[in-house]
């Protein structure tokens, strides 16, 4: 799935409260992390996820393998905390129309 800019960003309005459900640990990503991270998506369709280590070019590693993995988009990484989101069906959000 592909988001536009307008839907990024309303993504992004969204989850700036939430908090991170989500917290990858040294070993990195694993089978039970994977589960969390599919029922977080299919209870929340927008998470914080949160990698407490590493450098920056390994925390945007991580996040990237977490995208696909979870068939998720990556709305946004900061630091340490990328926002994650996978449209359930039906919604609870409803994104932009462009």
């Amino acid at each position: 799935m592909h988001l536009t800019e307008e839907q990024s960003n309303y993504l992004r309005i969204l989850g700036h409260t939430l908090t991170p459900v989500i917290d990858v640990g040294p070993g990195g990503v694993t089978d039970s992390l994977r589960k969390e991270l599919d029922k977080a998506l299919a209870d929340h369709e927008l998470v914080k996820v949160r990698v407490r280590f590493g450098d920056k070019q390994r925390r945007q590693r991580i996040f990237a393998e977490l995208a696909p993995m979870a068939e998720a988009c990556l709305v946004k990484e900061a630091g340490y905390v990328a926002l994650l989101y996978r449209p359930a069906n039906p919604s609870s959000i409803r994104l932009p129309q462009s």
